[in-house]
């Protein structure tokens, strides 16, 4: 197994199993089959895996059109199977959820956050992966996000999916406008 750790942002996740996303970026995908069979470790956070529950929350409720949240909601059923789409993405192989200890300071995120320029959630995620690089070393945050692939990079290695595959499919939706394709 490769020591190549990558810590994965929300986006990167989503795209793996929102179905019009997964056309969108194929490289998002591509990624995930590499950790799958090994190539890769992939990690996150528990904050990310809650703003996916949150993402695919509010995906559902615009498919059946729900505009009012305190009138109208999902029913238990429909939630039930959102937790179940994020537990199956806990048990991929070589996939870890992780969990800084100690945990990070409100202090240090919006020291980053100021620093960096970005949102508090993003100096979360940014700041978990630096504290997993200290602890396991030898860790690429991986992101789409323009910004964080620029302004993360003075904290830790940052760099898009498609770094990590051997080429772009042409059939990617993405693929004309897409900067970090590879042919």
């Amino acid at each position: 197994m490769s020591s190549k750790h990558l810590f994965l942002d929300a986006n990167i996740l989503l795209d793996f199993i929102i179905p019009w996303r997964r056309k969108s970026f194929l490289c998002s995908d591509m990624l995930m089959n590499e950790i799958k069979n090994g190539n890769f470790r992939g990690w996150t956070v528990d904050y990310v895996m809650s703003e996916i529950l949150g993402e695919l929350k509010a995906e559902r409720e615009k498919k059946i059109g729900v505009s009012h949240i305190p009138k109208q909601t999902l029913s238990a059923y429909e939630v039930n199977k959102l937790e179940s789409i994020v537990t199956n993405l806990r048990n991929i192989p070589n996939f870890d959820i992780f969990k800084p200890d100690p945990p990070i300071t409100q202090e240090k995120i919006f020291k980053t956050l100021k620093e960096l320029c970005i949102q508090a959630k993003d100096a979360f995620v940014i700041l978990s992966a630096v504290t997993l690089r200290e602890k396991v070393g030898n860790v690429t945050f991986i992101t789409r996000d323009q910004k964080l692939l620029v302004r993360g990079r003075k904290l830790i290695n940052t760099a898009h999916p498609s770094f990590f595959i051997a080429s772009c499919p042409q059939n990617c939706l993405s693929y004309k406008n897409c900067k970090y394709r590879k042919p």
